[in-house]
């Protein structure tokens, strides 16, 4: 009869979604025979069980939705071998992602090797799996898929869908200069995202030279800077290149 019982009580759990739960409730109960746990530390168990996995699982999903290059940690950034623009203290307080729940944005900027990137895709992966949604694009192709969508009559369908990930990652911004229709739409994307979700930006250009950026429109690159920096964390990176500082280290590459 507990056989049956247990049978029975696996094919409920799976009827109901509980499917890790279902898996591992035989080892559950070995375990708790083993141990004298209250009923509600048993039962708290037993939902952990499900729950857990089930995050790792969303987690992954909403990891391979991010279009997130390549998985990085912000424990895997050496912050000794910067030079300066990035404090632990800094670096701490954004690793726990409270500016995603305040709705601010990020900057990282600096010259190209120094880890913008990494850093960028770090956070974007740690926000993933605690729970955010997460977007990776170049400028380049996210200007690019503005236009087309201009192009097709559904800008506004395009400008809410990239309102919608808790934090939207914009890698080299800046790279390539704009021409005033690019320089629009962009400026159209960072107001739907204003105030309403976080974005990481990264760029090789200082807030000066964002007029040049911006097909040599002042007003747009102020209006955009206005609202990219009103809730901002300002990183500016000095450092030798980031990606040969391992080839360094073993004299692979010299420093002259």
């Amino acid at each position: 009869m507990e056989n049956v019982k247990l049978i029975t009580l696996k094919e409920r759990m799976e009827e109901l979604g509980l499917s890790f739960m279902a898996a591992g409730f035989d080892s559950f109960l070995e375990e708790q025979a083993r141990n004298e746990n209250t009923l509600l530390d048993r039962i708290y168990d037993l939902v952990e069980a499900e729950l857990i996995p089930r995050k790792e699982r969303a987690g992954k999903t909403r990891l391979k939705i991010s279009a997130i290059p390549q998985y990085k940690t912000l424990e895997a950034f050496d912050l000794s071998w910067l030079k300066g623009g990035l404090t632990q203290e800094k670096f701490n307080e954004l690793s726990t992602l409270s500016f995603v729940e305040r709705k601010e944005n990020v900057f990282f900027l600096g010259p190209s090797g120094v880890g913008k990137t990494h850093l960028m895709s770090a956070l974007g992966c740690k926000a993933c799996i605690s729970g955010y949604s997460a977007y990776y694009i170049s400028c380049h192709d996210l200007v690019e898929s503005l236009i087309k969508a201009k192009e097709q009559n559904r800008l506004s369908r395009k400008l809410k869908w990239f309102a919608k990930p808790n934090i939207l990652l914009v890698d080299e911004v800046g790279y390539e200069p704009l021409n005033a229709e690019e320089t629009h739409v962009l400026f159209q994307l960072i107001n739907v995202r204003y105030e309403t979700g976080s974005m990481i930006m990264t760029s090789n250009k200082t807030f000066g030279r964002w007029t040049e950026f911006m097909n040599n429109d002042e007003a747009v690159a102020t209006a955009s800077l206005d609202r990219l920096l009103h809730h901002c964390h300002i990183v500016s990176l000095q450092a030798d290149s980031y990606r040969m500082k391992d080839r360094m280290k073993v004299g692979a590459v010299g420093f002259d």
